[in-house]
């Protein structure tokens, strides 16, 4: 069972990653956070690339890392965004969106195609997100499906699971035509370098802001490297649908550091809820 603690240790590095990130947006703009992780991740797993053997790099890499890089920068753009706009515990679990999306995305860009009994899987994420935010039902039947739409930390958190799941499919496609540590390395740095201009046109006081929580960047970016570290090491292991499945366990951990480290409130309707999403994705995953 070696995989399923590595799968573990991604999913508690990704939801304690997101806890100093959403530290962090509460005195530097949005925008200048993400940079920064992405930098401070890129450093770290290019130190994990080097150790590794070197890879063969085919000629489809660089469109690639050009579509990858593209991509991140838009979606850590609005990431960070969304972080800033609302609870971890109501914005980490829209990410469980991303393997429903994914079964209409991968017949499109990788030609896989869904099994039937995915459709438990999706009516579960459904379910879970309606009860994430079964407070709003006090404004009808509809009204947790309406806050998944006018609460915008959720609405900016649900358009990254839906390029995420474009992203996905790149990503495997890169992870191909190099290596997964290279692969890791070079996209964070290019998402990064996408982040770069609107950083450098349109936050003032970078160095200022920066200094408010350098440490909690830097521990964020080294954080995801070993997240993405772990993954790698597990996938070998195992089917690559169960470590999936396994790491969406951030989504639970998010919620519980939301409650108990940023004291958010509603724990009893978001723990549910997120626990059904993450079931879902399990069945996505695994039977989907």
């Amino acid at each position: 069972m070696t995989w399923f603690f590595l799968a573990c240790v991604t999913a508690l590095t990704q939801a304690v990653k997101d806890t100093f990130l959403k530290r962090a947006l509460g005195g530097i703009d949005p925008a200048l956070v993400m940079f920064a992780y992405c930098v401070a991740a890129s450093v770290f797993l290019w130190s994990f690339a080097a150790a590794s053997p070197g890879p063969v790099i085919v000629d489809a890499f660089w469109p690639l890392l050009l579509v990858g890089g593209t991509l991140g920068g838009v979606t850590y753009w609005l990431y960070g965004r969304a972080l800033a706009a609302g609870d971890l515990s109501l914005t980490l679990p829209m990410l469980a969106f991303t393997p429903l999306f994914l079964l209409f995305t991968s017949p499109v860009t990788v030609g896989e195609f869904p099994e039937p009994a995915g459709v438990g899987g999706i009516l579960l994420v459904v379910v879970g997100a309606y009860v994430l935010n079964l407070r709003e039902s006090r404004h009808g039947l509809l009204g947790p499906v309406r806050a998944l739409f006018t609460n915008k930390g959720s609405r900016l958190m649900l358009l990254v699971a839906l390029i995420w799941s474009v992203g996905a499919n790149v990503d495997k496609l890169g992870l191909t035509a190099s290596s997964p540590p290279v692969w890791g390395a070079a996209v964070y740095t290019a998402t990064a370098l996408a982040l770069f201009p609107g950083v450098a046109a349109g936050v003032p006081h970078i160095r200022r802001q920066l200094a408010r929580a350098p440490w909690g960047l830097v521990a964020a970016g080294f954080l995801e490297a070993v997240g993405l570290f772990c993954q790698m090491q597990a996938l070998p292991l195992t089917q690559v649908s169960y470590v999936i499945a396994v790491k969406r366990l951030s989504i639970v951990f998010g919620v519980l550091l939301g409650a108990f480290v940023l004291r958010e409130p509603d724990l009893g309707h978001r723990l549910p809820g997120a626990l059904l999403m993450v079931a879902g994705v399990f069945f996505i995953a695994v039977f989907g």
